[in-house]
């Protein structure tokens, strides 16, 4: 009996060792990758915060550096720089004061506080530095406190002239503008987040910023700054508040986001792990049946994986099809939308054959859409991402839907205040609501109701990362059976009749919501209708900003060429035809090339203003050619036209060179080419 009762024990505490071992280790992982999962998340919410804060400041920038090219600065006008300089900052509302100062006499020419012809006074010795040393690009600084006790950040931007600098224009910002930027993206949970500059001073935070902008932070916070790049760091605020705090650092300004998070709930369960070890082995058998049961939902999860890769095989497979032939088929489009357009240049206005040209020129175009929507489901074309109003997509659409569906289906819109904008792109949307729409009203011969409803998703309930807006099309049709659910996204799968459908509604509609960072679902059965789930992020409400000067100077000078020089290269003869004839038309001297051997050889003797080249070729391809061309001529403007439609491939071969996607008109080649004389990549 003894015997078989020390059999028991063994057997016990074999398997209660390697448990309570386990169990150890499950709560130290646990800890550890509870810590790892805050410092990831908060460290990604301090990098959008500070893109976004990047992004202000490059436009900051560029808005600098424009009233810094002015004519008035160019001919020495300071008065009449300082009336331009009055313009833009009664525009943009963030430029406390605009200084601009001569580094060689160490005079300010102007200051926006004073009037415009008092008598110029030295420079500041922020301005008096700068000036020992020349600079060619922009320098922005910390925040400082002036002498009227008001904060604000200096962003000089250096004036050449023949190469040396002449004139350093400073602006002054006000920091709440960042704060406005900035606070609104303050994630919920954090204890405290902010902005800090390079010496690890306050320019924007999420609480008491009154009080503490312009301040030194923490010491930790300070030692994470001085160490640059990104990272993870115990702090303890300056309200006394012990937190980690993770924290990211912009190589355009080198200034750095800190998003903290209480630091107690971790400690706690560092401190009490020897106390749950204690409690866990008391709960063996449970971990045990836990265990099964995690096993049992990992399989289950396996399997959704595995069903979801076979789909994306599925996609992928799609999207190599339609891709192969996108190349070509673009050329042909360019060829033709180019040529429809250099002869209605050439044609009368009264010419009673322009009506059909500008025919045949609107179908060559929404040709080109249609081949853009076609192979959205493939993959590997780029999504417009933008913010996107819900409501108003729906009432734009709303003829297109009455046309579509008939009168004997009526549709509700439902759709609540804060789900009313998602990130996506527009015209994608608008595609992927009209397959779901016409799919319901097939589903609906007799009529019925169509609701489109969106309502906001918590993401701790549908396990996202970050909140999303959940977008319904329900309809009141016959619905769906279960071996039909199951295919509903396989590309080319229908049940309608022959020439009644392609089958690539439904999966463009899923492609598109993958592509777009969110998903789809199906609830459906027969008799009871079919709600399909459309899943997007979420995005802040839109604001549109007001068009620059600087475009509609670029626009206007887009129509007439100045006599430049532009090599063209393109191994496809019709559409290097139409690109010399169209440039040619404008006013340009056009050389042109049929490979990138010829145009090589042709590049130092010509000595062209600008190469226009395209991607796909044989023999040497567009990025070979891009690449020698700048070792033989490093300051040699390019601009890269290509019907390829890998966006990210073609971006990463092709570096930091401006892209005009096939098929385009002349307007849109002109204006191009107007950009990428001056230096624009936009």
């Amino acid at each position: 009996m003894r015997q078989v009762r020390r059999q028991t024990l063994s057997i016990a505490a074999a398997v209660m060792l390697p448990l309570l071992i386990l169990a150890g280790l499950q709560l130290y992982g646990g800890v550890n990758a509870r810590r790892l999962e805050l410092e990831a998340l908060s460290r990604t919410r301090a990098d959008e915060i500070m893109r976004l804060v990047d992004t202000q400041i490059r436009g900051e920038m560029n808005l600098a550096r424009v009233l810094a090219s002015s004519d008035a600065i160019k001919q020495d006008d300071a008065p009449r720089a300082h009336s331009r300089a009055r313009e833009v900052m009664d525009a943009t509302g963030s430029w406390r004061t605009v200084r601009l100062s001569d580094p060689h006499t160490g005079l300010e020419l102007f200051d926006m506080r004073r009037p415009a012809l008092a008598a110029p006074r030295p420079v500041g010795a922020d301005v008096l530095a700068l000036g020992r040393e020349p600079f060619d690009v922009p320098v922005i600084g910390g925040v400082e406190k002036g002498a009227a006790g008001v904060h604000s950040v200096a962003l000089h931007t250096p004036i050449l002239r023949d190469g040396r600098l002449r004139y350093i224009l400073t602006v002054e910002l006000n920091p709440a503008s960042v704060q406005q930027i900035a606070m609104p993206r303050y994630p919920d949970g954090t204890v405290v987040a902010g902005v800090v500059d390079r010496s690890g001073r306050f320019i924007s935070r999420s609480l008491h910023y009154a009080d503490q902008v312009g301040r030194p932070g923490s010491v930790q916070l300070r030692k994470a700054v001085a160490d640059g790049g990104r990272g993870f760091y115990r702090n303890l605020t300056l309200e006394g508040v012990p937190t980690y705090t993770g924290y990211v650092t912009s190589p355009l300004t080198g200034w750095s986001t800190h998003v903290a998070v209480s630091a107690s709930p971790f400690d706690a369960a560092r401190y009490w792990s020897t106390a749950i070890w204690v409690a866990v082995t008391l709960g063996c058998l449970g971990l045990s049946a836990l265990m099964i049961w995690l096993t049992l939902r990992d399989l289950a999860q396996v399997r959704r994986e595995e069903e979801s890769l076979r789909q994306a095989q599925k996609m992928e497979a799609v999207g190599h099809l339609t891709g192969g032939i996108a190349h070509d088929f673009n050329n042909l489009l360019t060829a033709i939308i180019g040529s429809l357009d250099l002869m209605l240049r050439r044609s009368e206005p009264g010419d009673r054959n322009r009506r059909y040209l500008e025919g045949a020129l609107d179908a060559a175009q929404r040709g080109a859409k249609l081949t853009s929507r076609l192979l959205a489901f493939s993959r590997i074309q780029r999504l417009g991402v933008e913010p996107v109003d819900i409501v108003a997509t729906l009432e734009g659409m709303s003829e297109l839907l009455d046309q579509s569906l008939g009168p004997a289906i009526t549709v509700k819109v439902q759709v609540a205040p804060e789900a009313r904008w998602v990130s996506t792109d527009r015209n994608q949307l608008e595609l992927a609501l009209l397959n779901l729409s016409v799919n319901a009203r097939d589903a609906m011969p007799e009529g019925g109701e169509l609701t489109f409803t969106a309502s906001l998703l918590n993401p701790r309930r549908d396990g996202r990362p970050s909140p999303s807006v959940d977008l319904t099309v329900s309809d009141t049709g016959q619905g769906m059976a279960p071996a039909v659910l199951q295919h509903a996204f396989d590309p080319f799968f229908t049940t309608k009749a022959v020439s009644k459908g392609t089958g690539l509604g439904l999966a463009q509609v899923y492609a598109f919501a993958r592509q777009s960072a969110g998903d789809v679902k199906i609830d459906s059965e027969v008799g009871r209708g079919t709600r399909v789930h459309l899943i997007l992020p979420v995005a802040a409400q839109a604001h549109t900003p007001a068009s620059a000067p600087i475009e509609a100077q670029v626009l206007a000078e887009a129509s007439v060429g100045d006599g430049a020089r532009i090599l063209v290269l393109d191994d496809d003869e019709s559409v290097r035809d139409v690109l010399v004839e169209s440039l040619r038309a404008r006013g340009y001297v056009v050389f042109q090339a049929a490979n990138g051997e010829d145009a090589l050889n042709a590049l130092a003797d010509i000595d062209p203003d600008l190469f226009v080249l395209d991607f796909l070729m044989p023999g040497l391809n567009g990025a070979e050619v891009a690449r020698r061309a700048r070792q033989m001529r490093p300051h040699q403007k390019l601009l890269v036209v290509s019907g390829h439609l890998d966006t990210s491939a073609l971006e990463a071969a092709i570096e930091g060179v401006p892209i005009l996607r096939k098929p385009f008109d002349g307007a849109t080649l002109a204006r191009r080419v107007a950009q990428a004389l001056k230096g624009d990549g936009a």
